[in-house]
């Protein structure tokens, strides 16, 4: 069965997962997102990436974290051969909250990405899977 499997990294340690979003005119970035299965976003990354990533723009909105940009985005996982335009939010200092826990940290990936997806982990490490 094909899977991704992440060792926790961080201080704290923080399950975590890697994937690619892709651009309108071709560009590919690959991200590593914390998994918060608590966050009702599917993806939440920096400005910036949002801007330069999303195939269409979506309506600015409030939140528990404050306000959020958001756009559709195409996401992927090549090794569980995921690809699929989602919904994504930005916001700058959510990603500068999740950086603090370790630098390699890009942003969070929440419950409804998850939900497309199996998901689990032990102590040692976190892993997805697909559906």
């Amino acid at each position: 069965m094909s899977e991704q499997r992440n060792i926790y990294l961080g201080e704290p340690s923080r399950a975590w997962i890697r994937l690619q979003l892709a651009s309108p005119n071709g560009p590919v970035r690959e991200l590593n997102l914390v998994v918060d299965t608590g966050n009702p976003c599917a993806i939440i990354v920096d400005e910036k990436s949002l801007g330069a990533l999303r195939w269409r723009e979506s309506l600015r909105v409030d939140s528990n974290f404050g306000s959020l940009a958001s756009g559709w985005v195409r996401v992927s996982v090549p090794e569980i051969s995921f690809d699929q335009k989602l919904l994504c939010y930005a916001n700058d200092a959510i990603v500068r909250t999740v950086k603090r826990s370790d630098m390699r940290f890009d942003g969070l990936v929440g419950l409804p990405l998850l939900r497309m997806m199996t998901y689990g982990g032990n102590e040692g490490f976190f892993w997805i899977r697909a559906s």
